[in-house]
């Protein structure tokens, strides 16, 4: 029995459309059931119905469509109550409702099960009989395991279908995660690479002198092109560094060393290639951090292009003369300085993140984007109509006249506020009423430092060091750190820069310190590495403090801190290293050092805490995680993860109010800060420190200055009593609304 349920299981998430994959289910299950009938509803949530999509032993004559709402008949029953119904007599059943076209009044038992996926009802799974029997517990059982085996694959399959449906009541559109704010329309421009890793031929003897050859001539005329793509953009001063990090990614520190090694032992190049950059993509792709595991993107990108040189030459892309949305599998920084800026309305991807040097350069670009689409069929998509919203992550293909009005509409009412939130970006961030509020960015590269300089920051709330050392083959030495980090300083002369200390481990593993453990996300990582290894956090330091000594603007975090020891050891660490360089150098002041609260115990930890550091930095992300014993990252629990939460929101005031007892300066760096309503929240808080992408910092500072703190303050009490998400959402989205930005908290958003 088990056999034949993975079977099935495996056939309808392999099936090309939803049609087929009911077709070829309902009579799979007749077959294992020994039922003379078999059928499955599909159910929309936003109409209340249930229409029939297959069904075997039934009639359903050609072209009609036959539909149930929740509060009709069995099948609406089982879907209204999310539970098996299981009958001997059917028609004698109050809820029984006779649809003659089916010439159901044949058949007397019936077995109705819920298929039902992340707390929604997909739809009715039923099986009927013509004797009055009810079906035995083992048949139940049966029904009951395969519907909620086959939620999963029928959610698949529905998503990627669904643009392509003609049936009445579904609608040409998809959504996804905005990645850009902004409004974009135009003929859908599709990018599918000409080659891949999988169309390799095996190759069985090499020329291994050859090979290297062709190796060194197709990486340096990859380099070449590269900085060519960066200087085309309408940015190059602040996009350029996103391309030299592609240049560097064929260094010999990165990818070339490795491949090289690859080739000596008798592989093509093209082999070797394919062998490490899959490598390196498969650890970057299974990390936990959003932000890292976007680098997968760009590693594979720099490699297929790599690839196409080494296999059929550079080739040059077809320029569109119409106004496009570009749409890829996964967009990439090079796709985007392909199409000239004017023609580029938007940029759309199956895959990707907020994270992603896509993403990045659209923000910096003034480029609406959308993300994780992952339903489009791309090769039904070329020379289409297509808008996309990068506010709600909507996407509409060939759109009604009068939703393509509403949208230019929109797009023009978009451009005005756009030129509000430009000047915003000028000033610094102070509210309604007159109070200054210090907003920062987020970054991991020295390029996001480049794309953020002048867009109006208070400095460089964190910067996430571990992202070199992931993108090297060794441990980075102190001489290489320094000049690293010297650059990220001085994009910021006179202002705070905050790097955090190494935070690899566990889902973060470096490719030269592989660890491997069951629970990574509560295992060996952040600090604790790096204090068992002191040799390694000593030339951090040394490289970061070399670094202040030049530039005077660094803050240190620690992060992952959970016991008061730790930061004891780091400090001594840190004061040795201090030592070393003062004695070599001469004297220096060390820089201020901070903590993160991500990990609950550092809650109950403040006073003592406030006794050795000078800030605290609270990464919203990590702490909502463990307050709420949830991987985001975990698609079956991922909607329990509710940054407006009350136990989440209970714990940021907790903390706000001790830093302030405690004269302890305190900020937030999690995704939240960079959000409307997250950032209206800690503002209520009583949050003055904020940090977020680039990209979100003068859309945060135009908001302030229509929010009124002491409406605000005057809202915490409403919000700490809030005992739902939901209802605390609302609380939030009064004020914005009031203010003025109801247009940024669209539906879907």
């Amino acid at each position: 029995m088990l056999t034949q349920l993975q079977r099935i299981v495996q056939q309808v998430n392999s099936a090309a459309s939803l049609d087929q994959a009911v077709s070829w289910l309902v009579n799979a299950i007749c077959e294992l059931m020994n039922t003379e009938v078999c059928s499955i509803y599909l159910a929309d949530a936003d109409a209340g119905q249930l229409q029939l999509l297959a069904t075997q032993g039934l009639t359903l004559p050609s072209g009609t469509i036959c539909t149930l709402s929740y509060q009709e008949g069995l099948v609406g029953l089982v879907a209204s109550r999310e539970e098996p119904i299981n009958l001997a007599d059917a028609q004698n059943h109050p809820a029984f409702k006779l649809i003659e076209a089916l010439n159901e009044e044949l058949f007397q038992s019936f077995l109705g099960v819920p298929i039902i996926y992340r707390r929604r009802v997909l739809g009715v799974l039923t099986v009927q009989q013509r004797d009055a029997r009810v079906f035995d517990s083992e048949e139940e059982a049966c029904l009951v395991t395969l519907a909620n085996q086959l939620a999963p694959a029928l959610a698949n399959v529905e998503e990627r279908t669904r643009l392509l449906r003609a049936q009445t009541g579904w609608k040409r559109s998809a959504t996804g995660l905005a990645g850009s704010p902004g409004i974009g329309m135009g003929s859908c421009l599709v990018r599918i690479p000409l080659m891949t890793f999988d169309d390799l031929p095996q190759v069985t003897q090499v020329d291994i002198d050859s090979e290297l050859a062709r190796f060194e001539r197709a990486v340096a005329t990859t380099q070449t092109s590269l900085r060519a793509l960066g200087e085309r953009l309408d940015l190059p001063s602040q996009t350029q560094g996103i391309f030299e990090l592609y240049v560097q990614l064929l260094s010999p520190a990165s990818l070339g060393d490795p491949v090289r090694a690859q080739i000596r032992n008798g592989q093509s190049a093209e082999w070797a290639l394919k062998a490490i950059v899959e490598e390196t993509v498969d650890k970057f792709s299974a990390m936990e951090d959003a932000y890292l595991k976007e680098r997968a993107a760009d590693l594979k990108d720099v490699g297929l292009r790599l690839l196409q040189v080494l296999s059929v030459g550079q080739l040059n892309k077809q320029i569109p003369d119409d106004d496009v949305v570009l749409v890829a599998d996964e967009v990439t920084a090079t796709m985007i300085a392909e199409v000239p800026r004017e023609r580029l309305k938007g940029i759309v991807s199956r895959r990707g993140s907020g994270h992603s040097h896509a993403a990045i350069l659209a923000r910096a670009l003034g480029i609406p984007a959308v993300l994780g689409v992952s339903s489009l069929p791309l090769t039904a998509l070329p020379g289409r109509r297509f808008i996309l919203d990068g506010y709600t992550g909507r996407c509409y293909i060939d759109p009604e006249p009068g939703l393509e009005r509403e949208y230019r509409r929109l797009i023009q009412e978009e451009a005005n506020i756009s030129k509000d939130v430009l000047t915003s970006a000028k000033g610094p961030a102070v509210s309604e009423d007159g109070e200054r509020v210090m907003v920062y960015i987020n970054a991991g590269l020295s390029a996001d430092t480049d794309v953020a300089a002048g867009q109006g920051a208070d400095g460089v709330g964190l910067y996430r060091t571990e992202v070199p050392f992931m993108l090297a083959n060794r441990f980075p030495g102190e001489e290489e750190q320094f000049r690293l980090y010297a650059h990220v300083l001085s994009r910021y002369p006179g202002l705070p820069v905050t790097l955090r200390t190494l935070d690899v481990g566990g889902d973060k593993p470096l490719p030269y310190l592989p660890i491997e453990e069951e629970n990574p996300f509560l295992g060996w990582r952040g600090i604790r590495i790096t204090l068992d290894q002191p040799d390694i956090f000593l030339i951090q330091l040394k490289a970061m403090l070399r670094a202040h000594q030049h530039h005077g603007n660094l803050q240190i975090l620690l992060p992952m801190i959970s016991s008061v020891a730790e930061v004891d050891e780091a400090l001594r660490l840190m004061k040795q290293a201090h030592f070393e360089l003062c004695d070599a150098l001469g004297e220096f002041p060390l820089p201020k050092v901070g903590v993160m609260v991500e990990v609950p115990a550092a809650l109950y930890l403040l006073p003592a805490l406030a006794e050795r550091v000078q800030f605290i930095s609270v990464g919203s992300n990590d702490l909502t995680q463990y307050l709420l014993a949830v991987d985001r990252n975990n698609p079956r629990v991922a909607e329990l993860f509710k940054p407006f939460h009350p136990a989440v929101v209970q714990a940021l005031a907790q903390i706000q109010q001790q830093c302030l007892a405690l004269g302890l300066p305190v900020s937030v760096c999690g995704e939240m800060a960079g959000e409307p309503m997250g950032f209206t929240l800690l503002l209520a808080l009583g949050y003055r420190h904020l940090s977020m992408n680039a990209s979100q910092v003068a859309r945060a500072k135009h908001l302030l200055k229509k929010l009124s703190m002491s409406d605000l303050v005057a809202l915490k009490p409403k919000l700490l009593a809030c005992l739902d998400t939901d209802e605390l959402s609302w609380q939030l989205r009064e004020p914005l609304s009031k203010a003025g930005f109801g247009h940024w908290l669209r539906a879907g958003r």
